[in-house]
């Protein structure tokens, strides 16, 4: 009994001390394989993509995954929703590659926020959303944006809420 503990502690050690080396997986299994080139979407595919048609040739795999898995459901979509996105694809394709790691980086931020902190910025966007044209325009202009999305200012202490002097 004891000579099988001790060997079952030997067997421990060693297994202890022999590194296990695992293999990482290479980007050829994690990474997205490569997707069709302009030329081999449908038809359908090129009418729904049409603006991202000129990068597509440089456009990373992902990232053609993920507009062809939108297009996907794009059939599927309400008139509104199409639209939305076709206008929402057109903005995308005007962007500059700094203006898109932007909005990425931006999105990001967004996610990670509380659930409160969300809804106050959904909140405020809604009030945003709901000016007039012109309105928006003019604060768009005077790049006021950052100041309607920043938190209201504290309100200022009223003197009948400051504390009585210490008076020994």
């Amino acid at each position: 009994m004891a000579q099988r503990q001790f060997i079952g502690g030997v067997i421990l050690a060693l297994a202890c001390l022999t590194p296990v080396h695992a293999t990482p997986p290479t980007t050829a299994i994690i990474g997205t394989p490569p997707q069709p080139e302009w030329t081999s979407l449908t038809a359908g595919q090129r009418e729904i993509l049409a603006p991202l048609a000129r990068e597509w040739g440089t456009m990373e795999h992902v990232r053609r995954k993920q507009w062809l898995t939108s297009a996907a459901r794009y059939p599927s979509m309400s008139e509104t929703d199409r639209a939305r996105f076709k206008a929402r694809m057109q903005d995308w394709a005007k962007m500059t590659p700094e203006q898109r790691a932007k909005v990425r980086e931006n999105y990001k931020k967004i996610n990670t926020l509380p659930s409160e902190e969300k809804e106050t910025l959904r909140k405020k966007w809604s009030a945003y959303k709901q000016l007039p044209e012109e309105e928006r325009q003019g604060v768009r202009e005077r790049h006021k944006s950052a100041i309607l999305l920043a938190p209201p200012p504290e309100p200022e202490p009223r003197i009948e809420d400051a504390p009585a002097p210490y008076d020994p």
